[in-house]
């Protein structure tokens, strides 16, 4: 034991300075802790900040194959058509794109070679050529079987072609051959197709073959706040079409299990009695367009609907084995008269109906449905009117065609539909009349 009188105050003095030096410690761990926290939280306010930013324009060198690219990855330049956005890359290619080549540009765009399906659409990609006129390639391909030409990365058959004919093929060397299994457009040619290898960096006439691409827009609105017409993510014509088509099988059949007074049925011979009926519509009235991820109402226009809201793409003028309402409502809107049969009348008559109303017209829709009833089993609608038939009058059908013909707010509008979805005739010009049905109903 410590002898009572020896001092203590050096061990106190000690012990305080332990306590200092643990106390400085955890002072300085405590200060690190917070410098890592807020060197942290500026990083990801930084990345945050950054993510708001417009996009910028990118410039830069790309090698894609054996050749490399100047990339151009801005977001401008796209021009808006009805079948999607359009942009050219004339010179993106130092020595000229091979169609690989081509793909890649596209895909690093996110989009693709267009797929052109309708010579309207040509039309449009040719117009946009013509501020920078070179050759281009296009969507289609015959790699797997040779004059088989199908969509590109896809399994579609193409249903359109703007190939050069034989005589002016000769004279472009058009490397119609084995290995001739691609397609580029030359706009010095009026915008026709000529086959070539898809290996090929030039053209015919030694320029270099450039890059087009389409992509889908997003979803864009008009002056009257309406969903655009054409292409987009809201409905570009093929994806969702499911939703609409809950009452083919109803509509296209005529089986007691759908109604149990289904039988087959005839127009009757002799003069229609019935008034048509035409609804009030204020001209100022915009149908809505309604994205596919929604279900169109009709709920308070009436048991047969002659106008209405609808899909933003109409439906491909002529004869479908199922076309559903909230597709050729907006043909109405466009001036089409629309002819309905029900799945039970005597398909000789349908025959002979059909042939009336496309030979009146160009812009015309039939199809089955049964909003037309067993006793009165033919109906014309135009924009605002419609009539039904338990007479087979021609001449009644006509008149109704002649006065409600092109009479929708747009009727003006000429170009086709983008929806093809169980169409089985495309519409043609009828004999003596023109594209923009300047003749309705020419005469027989």
């Amino acid at each position: 034991m410590k002898d009572l009188t020896e001092p203590l105050l050096p061990e106190l003095h000690q012990d305080r300075n332990e306590n200092i030096c643990e106390k400085k410690s955890i002072n300085l761990s405590r200060l690190g802790t917070v410098l890592v926290i807020t060197f942290t939280t500026f990083i990801l306010l930084l990345i945050i900040l950054a993510a708001q930013l417009p996009p910028q324009q990118t410039m830069g060198m790309t090698t894609i194959g054996s050749q490399t690219l100047s990339s151009n990855l801005d977001n401008s330049g796209w021009v808006r058509t009805i079948y999607g956005e359009y942009k050219l890359f004339a010179e993106i290619c130092l020595a000229g794109c091979d169609f690989d080549e081509a793909v890649a540009v596209c895909e690093e765009q996110g989009g693709h070679l267009p797929f052109i399906q309708s010579e309207e659409e040509n039309e449009e990609v040719k117009s946009i050529l013509s501020t920078s006129p070179q050759s281009v390639w296009i969507g289609l391909i015959s790699k797997y079987r040779t004059g088989s030409w199908q969509l590109y990365k896809t399994e579609d058959a193409a249903t359109y072609f703007n190939f050069l004919t034989e005589d002016n093929e000769e004279s472009h060397q058009s490397h119609d051959d084995e290995d001739a299994r691609c397609v580029i457009l030359e706009v010095d040619d009026g915008g026709k197709w000529i086959k070539t290898g898809c290996s090929q960096r030039k053209d015919d006439k030694g320029g270099l073959v450039g890059v087009i691409c389409q992509r889908l827009p997003n979803v864009t609105e008009d002056v009257s706040m309406r969903v655009m017409m054409g292409k987009s993510a809201c409905d570009d014509g093929q994806k969702g079409i499911e939703r609409d088509l809950q009452n083919l099988e109803r509509d296209t059949e005529c089986n007691e299990k759908h109604n149990n007074d289904d039988r087959i049925v005839k127009l009757k011979e002799g003069t229609e009695t019935m008034a048509e009926h035409c609804d009030k519509i204020h001209e100022k009235y915009v149908p809505n367009h309604v994205c596919m991820n929604q279900a169109v109402d009709y709920s308070g226009f009436g048991i047969i609907p002659t106008h209405g809201p609808h899909r933003p793409n109409w439906a491909s003028f002529g004869e479908y084995s199922y076309l559903p309402i909230e597709r050729w409502q907006h043909n109405l809107e466009h001036g089409c008269v629309v002819l309905l049969y029900h799945p039970c009348l005597d398909h000789h008559q349908v025959t002979m109906v059909k042939s009336v109303l496309s030979g009146f017209m160009r812009k015309h829709i039939i199809t089955p449905s049964r909003l037309p009833s067993l006793t009165r089993p033919l109906m014309l609608l135009a924009w605002g009117c419609y009539l039904e038939f338990q007479f087979k009058d021609l001449d009644r059908m006509r008149s109704f065609i002649s006065s409600h013909a092109l009479g929708g707010p747009e009727g003006n509008y000429t170009k086709d539909g983008l929806y093809t979805h169980l169409q089985i005739v495309k519409a043609e010009i009828p004999e003596g009349s023109d594209r923009k049905d300047s003749i309705v109903c020419p005469p027989l």
